[in-house]
């Protein structure tokens, strides 16, 4: 039998970080390797791009 303790005290919040991200689509280049990576992540409270090359270079544009 399930815990029913556990179900109704589940932590469903979420940060806002990750609330107010979204994907955006198109081609970016790593500045680490030679890799071309489909898509990135953008986030409009801090006005940043990150996007990640299949090599795991992490990469980030930001707007000042």
């Amino acid at each position: 039998m399930p815990n029913l303790n556990e179900f109704l005290n589940k932590d469903n919040s979420i940060s806002l970080d990750d609330s107010f991200e979204e994907k955006i689509d198109g081609i970016r280049p790593c500045s680490k390797c030679d890799l071309d990576v489909d898509g990135g992540v953008w986030n409009p409270e801090k006005l940043l791009l990150t996007w990640i090359c299949k090599n795991n270079h992490h990469n980030s544009y930001q707007i000042n």
